[in-house]
């Protein structure tokens, strides 16, 4: 579906004196609740019904705060449909700018954090971007700065602090939704919102005319699901065999065939669809329909991913033996402050889920992160002191 533009405001009456997840009492969202405010309204975006209030509660249900800051990651454990694809920090380097325009290109709209104030130090404050201008980006702002969904508010008027534009951004959170179709909404067209009046409706996917099958390497088959949550097998709707050959609906998921950490709609020829890994999938030659398959009659356990050839994408680190018996720790964010989401055992293989040629140069250097998943699927930070590349 199209994005479309929904504002929400942190100052609202209705949630701004609510502690924000498990802060100190005058951590209240109308204070600290730019980011929580920027996810619901990033939600809210690509259809589903939320606010800041309910939001709040969720991902604290799911441990989804630190103290009051909030955990980028546990937005997925609420909508499995809106998957984390990109952390990056750039407080002290230029930002990305051509991922954050390729992601609204998409229609994924990018968080990211500013400085709020001129004064000395960082003020930090987090806003959605949603559409690029010239040398700037047009931004839905949980500070009440502007409130009329249907006028334009640009980003470099009230926060590059006299920075350029590649400089004004400190902090990119990248969510993919898979619901999207790759349009935004525009200020003053008829589908912007101050808030989701109606529950959204499902849009049809096309069939399309690309073909995967599952390789014959995943000896245990292929589990297709309604969501992206792999945590229960309640969500799988079919279990498929070896060399069955499935309807992948769109180009953009075709491309992504292959890829560790991805996932594509797909369906099959009994008329499935959902969900599948497209690391367990590979592209046939020609698109043609499907071959009938009887499907497994049970579900099957995705086995955990361990490429055995990474790609540029896919580079494999090891542990080194000196962490000895505590083992390396992997952290939610870039700091040992923050919270541990696995600790990993001498030897132990990680998949490094960022470019590999920014995360070469860094391994065995002191004070630096590498961004990467275990066998697990945690994903997190890791100090490159502690690993080696994987021989």
């Amino acid at each position: 579906m199209t994005f479309q533009l929904v504002y929400y405001s942190q100052q609202d009456p209705k949630w701004k004196q609510d502690i924000l997840g498990f802060g100190d009492p005058g951590d209240t969202i109308g204070y600290v609740g730019c980011a929580l405010t920027s996810v619901a309204m990033l939600i809210c975006g690509h259809g589903f019904i939320e606010t800041p209030k309910n939001l709040n509660q969720k991902l604290k249900n799911v441990n989804g705060f630190a103290s009051a800051g909030i955990r980028w990651g546990a937005v997925s454990q609420i909508y499995p449909q809106i998957n984390m694809k990109s952390f990056i920090s750039c407080a002290s380097t230029d930002a990305p700018l051509a991922q954050i325009d390729a992601s609204i290109a998409a229609g994924q709209p990018v968080i990211v954090m500013v400085d709020s104030t001129p004064a000395p130090g960082l003020s930090t404050h987090w806003v959605v971007l949603y559409a690029k201008e010239g040398n700037d980006y047009l931004m839905l702002d949980p500070w009440p700065y502007q409130t009329d969904i249907n006028k334009k508010t640009y980003l470099m008027p009230r926060y590059s602090q006299g920075r350029s534009l590649k400089r004004s951004i400190m902090h990119v959170i990248i969510y993919e939704a898979f619901n999207a179709s790759g349009g935004i909404a525009q200020p003053g067209s008829p589908s912007t919102t101050g808030a989701p009046q109606t529950q959204p409706t499902t849009e049809p996917v096309s069939t399309g005319s690309f073909s995967a099958q599952v390789k014959a390497d995943v000896a245990w088959g292929l589990n297709i699901r309604s969501s992206i949550d792999t945590s229960s097998p309640s969500n799988i709707l079919v279990s498929v065999p070896t060399g069955t050959s499935l309807n992948v609906l769109s180009a953009d998921d075709y491309a992504k065939i292959g890829g560790v950490n991805q996932w594509v709609r797909v369906r099959d020829s009994m008329g499935h669809e959902g969900f599948a890994a497209a690391w367990y999938l590979e592209k046939t030659q020609t698109a043609t329909p499907v071959v009938e398959t009887i499907p497994a009659p049970r579900p099957v356990v995705e086995a955990p991913v361990t490429p055995s050839t990474p790609t540029p994408y896919q580079m494999i680190v090891v542990v080194k033996t000196r962490v000895g018996k505590f083992g390396a720790k992997v952290y939610e964010t870039e700091s040992v402050k923050s919270h541990i989401v696995s600790t990993e055992k001498m030897k132990s293989r990680l998949i490094v889920i960022e470019d590999a040629s920014k995360a070469r140069p860094k391994i065995g250097k002191a004070g630096k992160w590498l961004y990467v998943q275990t066998k697990e699927g945690k994903k997190g930070f890791v100090n490159t002191e502690l690993v080696a590349l994987s021989e």
